[in-house]
């Protein structure tokens, strides 16, 4: 019997020919590949379904945070500016609670929390009549100061503590991380 004959006998009863399989071996290889290297991803943390809960939770309190602190411009009184530090230092110790890859994320957030705060207080200004500007600037000036006055008693109450790392103030650390060199 003929090649061919046994080929098209072999095709007639169902089977392959080797060409055909050899096919589909590449497929299985392939597919294989192909899902090792999404378990290797999603394992990685660079594939994601749904947002990690502790996520979810840092960025609950940085909308709460502005929400309640950046009405306004942002804290007028020392109690405010003081009960601002706080809630920074409280969401900044979460964050540090978090592995590198979810940190990274929370980060980006939060720098975009400080940009629109910045951003607020540009617009204050600009859309302030002429005259007006120079109310603007000290307002936003005491500001500042008050929270400067805050950071450094965060930064003593912390240092006193044995922490420091976050509180603010000369060498105390400053407001929580995030933003890029921009910021």
């Amino acid at each position: 019997m003929s090649t061919a004959t046994m080929q098209s006998t072999n095709a007639a009863r169902g089977g392959t020919d080797e060409r055909g399989s050899t096919v589909w071996f590449w497929l299985i290889v392939l597919a294989v590949l192909a899902l090792l290297a999404f378990l290797v991803a999603w394992l990685g943390g660079w594939i994601r379904f749904a947002t990690d809960p502790r996520v979810t939770e840092i960025r609950e309190m940085q909308e709460e945070a502005r929400a309640k602190f950046a009405a306004g411009g942002g804290p007028a009184t020392l109690g405010e500016a003081t009960a601002a530090v706080t809630a920074m230092n409280a969401i900044g110790a979460k964050v540090d609670a978090l592995p590198t890859h979810l940190r990274r994320e929370v980060e980006r957030s939060g720098g975009g929390m400080m940009r629109e705060m910045y951003r607020a207080r540009i617009d204050a200004y600009l859309a302030a009549p002429p005259r007006q500007r120079q109310a603007v600037l000290d307002r936003q000036i005491d500001q500042e100061e008050v929270m400067r006055k805050a950071f450094e008693a965060g930064s003593a109450v912390a240092n006193a503590l044995g922490g420091g790392r976050r509180g603010g103030g000369p060498g105390g650390g400053g407001p929580p991380r995030g933003g890029s060199q921009e910021d």
